[in-house]
């Protein structure tokens, strides 16, 4: 139904009406025209409030969908079922009749209730009154243009030549336009030319290209991309610019500027002007006032940042602190400071300090004073007269130091230089305590006679590097607990158990092994391993795994009998290692003991000179800040003979080698390792590979493939050949799904499992099988057959048909052409209903001319007449039993049509005659042969092939579609280009689909729901690869970083996902994670920043 209407003005009746767009009208009396615009209005209010009222409602301040144009309290709603409603109420029902098109189901409503020729009325008391009592229009409406809206969706225009031309466009007023999507134009004049822009009074405009932009007020003006301007002649004219007031200007160069006030003004970028007549003409500046009119900012709070402003308070404070008188007057300025230097009168610090500097030293006769410009020397006092110096601070003791000693400092050299004596008698008997080691750093037990290294103090580390670099430790003793260094001959049999060449080299480093896992090269124990399970269907007897899925533990060989680790690296030395060391590591501990008893004997001399070292040697030595062994007093860690070359400490005594102990697991390359480190190492070994009580290293022993090997790499050599060995046997066809017999040559894929389907499809997609042999065909065969076999047997049917029928390379076949009485039809079914029609009617026709030529009553015997005046018969030789049959010769050819009724000759005949008995050998061929390709057995309406190039078959199918295919009784095909096997509500499947290979081929169930189950693998292992994601905790308040695990499970598919969280701030936190599943791997990354 149309739904465009206009206002017309109805003579006859003295009002406006709806009527169609195309109606003509007239013009009215302007009081006339003022009601009637007033009822639209009502009417479009009525409207837009989507009430829906249909009878006499209440219509109170709260209730919705109705308007109350009256000022009672209480009105009511008048509807076409209930006009006699009291009050100034209008139901939106009503209203909306004054396009004739109601808003709500039910018959359209009349505004006021009564027929549409009636001006809107509304019921006040008992008495009817206008609406135009409550809302006026102007009689003075400029005469010109009509109201236009556009075609587009929701477009609305009000007001003499107003124009709304985009979707929901709005436009009200007497020469508004609302041109863009989402725009609204209110106002005389007011234009909106901008996408979802908004224009609210008389001469407001926003620009072209200035979507998302507003302006409101008296020819206001928005011209930018996301500008606003508020006011009277506010104009805003840049991306982003802001204009607040009358007058108030935001100009084209202030992008993203703002002005706020009457006649502020914005000119430079990201500028903004606060009050009236503010300018902002400078680059990200915030102006209060102009060239002529300061503002003052009140309540500023003190400023605690760099870019913060400062407050009087703050100000003030500079002020008192730079005295002088110097403060800030009532009016705000500085009042600057004045200071007094010389009998001179100075108002900035700079100049008061640099008077006092150079006039300083003069101000008086008493004052001290250089001897010569030079500088460098001044007399106390008169030459021949002493002066007493007093209350001199002490001055620096130094080598280079000229500062005056005080006598008190003199004093306390005196004394020094007195107790030297005691101090260098004391120096003899500590250097015979460090000789017997009771002191110093380090020490030994006279009784245990175990050497300890500074036991009394803190540190975690003990440095033996010296000037040459690291030192090797010799003299240690094999390591029997966690804390004990390791020696060499511990070290060796694990590193050699490593096998794969592992070695210690001369040089104390270790060779790493080398492993041929497969043809690849691999440098470690864990990569060699990881490459043998990989490659491997499954782990032996003798593979080395993880003890449980948590990977936290792996036993090397059966315990309790443990597994030697041989060719162990150096261990790192540090202050959480628990490596053992390696007897190089230790050789230098020695060393630096030896020379200890030399470093200290040369102590006396270095007392001499400064007060205080003598007495000092014994705590320096105990607290390790000077010997071979010294102790950082900062990070407490212990170094020995830091600053002397050699190469090795020897820690072997009287007794032979001696056991570190307290030596923490080594973290760096030189550092030395502990029993605790190598431990975990040799028992990693398995293969009964340990530590024996006397600190030696059992080597493991592997039984691989039947054998028995005494190290790592032996055993996984073993492995891999017997790897080789399986990969050769699945090559030919030995083992596996896919074998060969080796006496037959026969293939047999999957003869040993079960399975009733072979899927060739790769992650490519379908496959294409070849070499494929011709099949047997046979009632019972079950052998495959080859593109060439099906070729030959639809290239035969192809020649059966005749007519053109040809075999398309792509497997398809081409229809045939048959041309039958005058008509080309493309199938046999068509070709013999046209046939058979037509013989039919020979046949008729035939029969009566016998029946006329027997029943031949007339003057002449040979005479030929009708059979009766109707000249409807003709029978030709009588109408007796026995009467001759009649030869009619020298006949023309009769037309063959569907509408011809002309007699055909011998010859028509006989070619009809030659084309049956063709077809019916086809029919024949098809029907009674071996080779049964086409069978068609219907009893049906003939098929119809109407569209051009279109095939139908099957009784009563239609093809009405250009190009389309109907197959089967009933099938209706009318869509270009379809192929249809059934019509609405008779549907039939079509199975025994092979699997579609090129992109248009059909797809077949199987091919199908594979696919959506690889959709639904992919979505729920994506799905739960996502909520693993989610369950890793994150790192909490207290905390700096959290790694953490999670698994998840959706729809019984599962995934792992590992997260990284970091607290980088305490304010912004960073996550990281990836969850793998067996379909896909996501990964993921957020920060957030809090406060």
């Amino acid at each position: 139904m149309n739904k465009t209407y206009q206002i017309v003005w109805n003579r006859t009746t003295r009002t406006y009406v709806a009527a169609s767009e195309v109606a003509r009208r007239r013009g009215a009396s302007g009081v006339s025209v003022c009601r009637a615009l007033t009822a639209a209005c009502a009417g479009l209010l009525g409207a837009l409030t989507l009430s829906q009222a249909a009878r006499a409602d209440d219509c109170t301040p709260q209730t919705q969908g109705c308007i109350n144009l009256a000022q009672a309290s209480t009105t009511q709603v008048a509807s076409p079922a209930s006009p006699a409603a009291t009050d100034a109420a209008m139901s939106a029902e009503t209203a909306a009749a004054i396009n004739n098109a109601s808003v709500f189901a039910g018959t359209p409503a009349d505004v006021g209730g009564s027929a549409a020729s009636q001006p809107i009325m509304m019921l006040a008391a008992a008495t009817p009154t206008p609406v135009t009592d409550y809302i006026s229009v102007s009689p003075n409406v400029v005469q010109g243009s009509s109201t236009s809206a556009s075609n587009a969706l929701n477009a609305m225009a009000i007001g003499p030549v107003a124009a709304a031309t985009g979707i929901n466009a709005l436009a009200v007023g007497g020469g508004s336009a609302a041109g863009s999507d989402g725009s609204t134009a209110v106002g005389s004049s007011a234009g909106a030319l901008s996408v979802n822009s908004t224009v609210v009074g008389a001469g407001a405009t926003v620009g072209a290209l200035s979507d998302n932009s507003i302006a409101l007020g008296y020819n206001a003006r928005s011209s930018g991309l996301n500008s606003a301007s508020i006011g009277g002649l506010a104009s805003a004219t840049s991306v982003g610019a802001v204009a607040i007031g009358y007058n108030s200007f935001v100009r084209q160069t202030a992008t993203n500027g703002l002005a706020m006030g009457s006649g502020a003004t914005a000119t430079a970028a990201d500028a903004v002007a606060l009050g009236a007549g503010s300018m902002a003409d400078r680059a990200n500046v915030v102006s209060v006032g102009n060239g002529t009119l300061n503002r003052q900012i009140g309540y500023l709070a003190a400023g605690t940042q760099a870019t913060d402003a400062v407050n009087v308070g703050q100000l003030a404070g500079v002020a008192a602190a730079l005295g002088g008188g110097a403060s800030i007057d009532s009016n705000g300025a500085v009042l600057a400071p004045s200071y007094t230097v010389g009998g001179a009168t100075y108002h900035d610090v700079g100049a008061a300090l640099a008077a006092a500097a150079s006039d300083g030293v003069s101000a008086s006769a008493d004052a001290l004073r250089y001897d010569t410009a030079a500088h460098d020397i001044a007399t106390l006092g008169n030459r021949d007269t002493a002066v007493k110096l007093t209350h001199i601070a002490d001055g620096t003791l130094s080598a280079d130091s000229s500062d005056a000693v005080t006598g008190a400092q003199l004093y306390g050299v005196d004394q020094a230089v007195t107790q030297n004596s005691t101090a260098i008698t004391n120096i003899t008997n500590n250097v015979s305590n460090i000789a017997d080691g009771t002191l110093g750093l380090l020490r030994q037990d006279p009784v245990s006679r175990d050497l300890s290294v500074a036991k009394d103090t803190e540190g975690v580390h003990v440095d033996f590097t010296g000037q040459s670099g690291p030192r090797e430790l010799l003299g240690v003793a094999a390591g029997t607990t966690a804390g004990s260094a390791v020696n060499l001959g511990q070290l060796g049999p694990v590193v050699e158990s490593l096998g794969g060449g592992a070695t210690v080299n001369p040089d104390g480093t270790i060779q790493k092994p080398v492993y041929s896992i497969g043809g690849t090269t691999y440098g470690d124990v864990g990569a060699a391993l990881a490459a043998a399970v990989a490659t491997s269907v499954g782990a032996g007897a003798d593979a080395l795994q993880y003890d449980s899925a948590a990977h936290d533990k792996v036993t090397l060989g059966n315990p309790p009998v443990p597994v030697q680790l041989t060719n162990v690296r150096a261990a790192s030395l540090a202050a959480d290692s628990s490596d053992a060391v390696n007897g190089g590591q230790l050789f230098s501990t020695n060393e630096a003991v030896a020379q200890n008893t030399g470093s200290i004997t040369n102590l006396d001399q270095r007392t001499t000179t400064i007060e205080g070292d003598v007495s000092n040697i014994t705590n320096q030595i105990t607290n390790g800040e000077i010997g071979l062994i010294q102790q950082d007093q900062a990070s407490r860690d212990l170094s020995v003979a830091k600053d002397t070359d050699g190469a090795r400490v020897d820690f072997t005594g009287t007794a032979g080698a001696r056991e570190l102990t307290g030596i923490a697991a080594g973290t760096a390359d030189s550092s030395a390792v502990n029993l605790g480190q190598v431990r975990p190492m040799v028992a990693a070994l398995g293969g009964g590979a340990q530590i024996n009580a006397d600190g030696s290293v059992s080597g493991p022993t592997y039984h691989v493939q039947g054998g028995t090997q005494a190290n790592v790499g032996d055993a996984l050599g073993s492995l891999d050949s017997g790897l080789a060995t399986l990969q050769q046997n699945m090559a030919t066809g030995g083992i596996g799904m896919v074998t060969q017999d080796a006496a037959t040559r026969v293939i047999n894929v999957g003869a040993a499992t079960d399975g009733s389907l072979i899927n060739m499809a790769g992650t490519a997609g379908n496959r294409v099988v070849t070499g494929v042999a011709a099949g047997a065909v046979g009632p019972s065969s079950t052998d495959a057959l080859n593109g060439a076999q099906l070729y030959s047997q639809a290239a035969s049917t192809a020649v059966a048909l005749g007519g053109g029928a040809t075999v398309n390379p792509d497997g398809t076949m081409t229809a045939p052409s048959y041309k039958v009485g005058g008509t080309v039809v493309n199938n046999v079914g068509s070709a013999l209903t046209n046939l058979d029609g037509r013989v039919t009617q020979n046949s008729t026709d035939i029969a009566g001319l016998q029946s006329t030529l027997v029943n031949l009553n007339g003057a002449v015997a040979n005479a030929v007449q009708y059979d009766s005046s109707a000249h409807d018969k003709l029978t030709l030789g009588g109408t007796a039993a026995n009467a001759p049959k009649v030869q009619l010769t020298n006949l023309k050819d009769g037309e063959l049509s569907a509408t011809s009724s002309d007699a055909v000759t011998g010859a028509q005949l006989w070619s009809t005659n030659q084309q049956l008995g063709s077809l019916n050998q086809v029919i024949n061929n098809i029907q009674t042969t071996g080779d049964t390709y086409v069978s068609v057995n219907s009893s049906g309406n003939a098929a119809q092939a109407i569209g051009n190039g279109s095939v139908a078959i099957g009784g009563g199918a239609k093809a009405s579609a250009p190009n389309s295919v109907a197959i089967g009784e009933g099938s209706v095909a009318d869509q270009t280009g379809t192929v249809s096997v059934g019509s609405a509500g008779n549907e039939r499947r079509i199975t025994n689909v092979a699997a579609g290979q090129a992109p248009a081929d059909a797809v077949n169930m199987q091919q199908f729901q594979g696919g959506m189950n690889e959709v639904a693998r992919n979505a729920y292992s994506g799905t739960a690869s996502a909520i693993a994601l989610s369950m890793v905790p994150e790192v909490d308040a207290t905390k700096n970083l959290a790694l953490g695990v999670a698994t998840a499970g959706y729809k019984g598919y599962q995934a792992v996902a590992v997260a990284l969280s970091a607290r980088v701030t305490s304010n912004l936190k960073v996550k990281v994670g990836a969850g793998v599943s067996s379909a896909t791997t996501t990964v993921g990354a957020g920060a957030s920043y809090q406060w």
